[in-house]
Parts: structure tokens; sequence; C-alpha cells
């Protein structure tokens, strides 16, 4: 008994001492070091009952109304906030942007449904808002990575539709100059391994139910709400003058199709939209572009600040 207990401590200490958790303290400590160091920022501005947002800007120049860009991060759903981004916040405020950065639920104190809830509020409190900070809010564009772009698509589709959530029925939002969503994952099928056994699409996988019972909620899938309507039914693009879908061909996580499938349920739905995909032969990694950024690499960064330009 003593043994195994003795394995069992040793087992956790080897995983919390593992080089990529050591890593990744270090890489924490240094975005909190820069967090503490950003002087055109107002922090910690509450925009639900439980969550907060960060608004890069500069305050000396609030009549010259800037384009607006939120960012909102991935991490699986389960780990990640704003203060570990906030050289994007700044990489937007030194290029005339003003930027918001809000934190949102995360797993399993939060299920998809708070994180919509969440991002939906973090929404409309910058159309509402974002002008006394001198933002825009008829040029606002909202950036998503992974599962922050999958939470981006999904409450943009279930605002749109007037769809329930958390028990409230959601609205629409005003206009969006741009969604761009960097590899994100659309559609809960592209992970099932089941899926490859059978000719067709698989509209329900065992993933997608496990997904479902996970995350307490029916509907998890941004791909599914857009599938599930009729041909050229939607004549506005779900109120978004571009989508821009952003893909590389080394990313690990999240397979092609999940943002291919989805483009090509939106041009079924909406034969007018307007959709770039961009897909990056280079070799990069799923969260490369975010945490090339994170670390000062200009090459992340200019790709990231000209997909704001398309």
């Amino acid at each position: 008994m003593k043994l195994n207990l003795y394995i069992f401590i040793i087992s956790i200490f080897t995983t919390i001492c593992s080089s990529s958790v050591i890593d990744d303290i270090k890489d924490y400590t240094v975005d909190v070091q820069n967090y503490l160091k950003v002087k055109n920022i107002k922090r910690d501005i509450k925009f639900n009952p439980t969550r907060t947002l960060d608004v890069y800007y500069k305050a000396n120049e609030v009549n010259e109304l800037k384009p607006v860009v939120i960012h909102i991060y991935g991490g699986t759903w389960y780990k990640g906030n704003k203060v570990k981004f906030n050289n994007i916040g700044s990489l937007l405020d030194e290029n005339d942007y003003v930027a918001v950065l809000p934190n949102y639920g995360l797993f399993p104190t939060a299920v998809f449904e708070d994180m919509v809830y969440d991002v939906y509020t973090a929404i409309n409190w910058t159309f509402n808002n974002i002008k006394q900070y001198g933002g825009d809010p008829n040029r606002v564009t909202i950036v998503g990575h992974s599962a922050g772009a999958h939470l981006i698509a999904l409450t943009l589709f279930k605002s749109y539709l007037n769809m329930e959530n958390n028990n409230e029925i959601l609205k629409p939002f005003p206009v969006f100059e741009r969604v761009v969503l960097l590899a994100g994952p659309y559609d809960f099928d592209d992970y099932s391994l089941i899926a490859k056994y059978f000719d067709k699409d698989i509209s329900n996988s065992l993933l997608e139910k496990f997904v479902k019972v996970l995350f307490r909620t029916k509907t998890v899938s941004p791909h599914d709400i857009v599938a599930s309507l009729p041909d050229n039914s939607i004549s506005d693009s779900f109120n978004v003058k571009k989508f821009v879908f952003y893909y590389t061909a080394g990313d690990e996580k999240v397979p092609e199709t999940s943002s291919r499938d989805l483009v090509d349920e939106l041009n079924r739905v909406c034969d007018k939209i307007n959709i770039q995909y961009i897909y990056n032969e280079k070799q990069y990694k799923h969260s490369e572009i975010v945490n090339g950024i994170r670390k000062g690499e200009e090459l992340q960064e200019n790709i990231y600040l000209s997909l704001l330009k398309l």
C-alpha cells in the first residue's frame, strides 16, 4: 500500500515537473511581467456579472476613432486568460487598433453555454461602449484562435438565428467588419476515428455525444448549426462583411476538414457570402501564430496583422 502511494506521489511530481509544464510556467511568468508593464490599457472592466476584459488604447487619441479588434483566445476550453495574450493587445494598439481582450469561463466550472454567454456579452459590451475608448463601433473585427474561433462561430450563429442559450434568446449582433477564425474546431466529428469507417459523413458521432454530455449542452458544433439551414436561406452573410479562415500545413491538432467543411456549408446557405480561405503551406504548428506573438516574433505578428487587412 505504502509503495503504491509512493509511486503515485512520484508520478504526480514527475508530471508537475515535466519540462513542458516548467516551460509553460516560465512563459506565463514572462506574460505577467509584460502585462504589468503595459501602459496603454484599461484593465479589468466588468462586462457581465462575473467576467472582465481589458481594452488596449491610447487615452490621448480617443477622439480619433480607430478600427476595433476583439481577440478571443484558445486553450481547449479549459485554460488560458487575457493576461497570457497581452502581447496581442499591445501589438494591435501599436498598429492603430483599439483592442479588446475578454476573459471567459473555463471547463469544468463553465460549460459551452456559459462560454457563449461570456463571448456574447463581451461582444455586446464592445459595440455599446468602445467609442469612449476611441474605437469605431462601425469597424469591429473579431479574431479567435482554436477554441476561441469555435466559440466565436458558435456565438455568432446562435445569436443570428435567435437560438436559446442558458434560457435566454440571443439577439443578432450589429455588422462585423471581419470575422477572422484561426485553426478552429467547428465540427467535433472531425476528431472521431469512427468516422473513418464510414463512407458518408456522420452527423452525431460517439465523440460528439461524449462532448455533448461533457459540456451539458445540445449545441456544440457551429458546422451542424449551419448544416441544418436550407440552401440560400441566409441573405446577409450572418451580419458579417467578410469571413477569413486561416489554417497552416503543420497543424497537429485540428484537421483542415474542420475549416473546409464549415466554409462549404456557409457557401451553400449564402451564395453571396464573402469568404477568404488562407492556407499557409509553412509547417507552422497549431498555436504557432499566437505563441509567436507572445514571444515577440515579428513573422507571426505580421501574419496576424495581415489577416486583419484582407
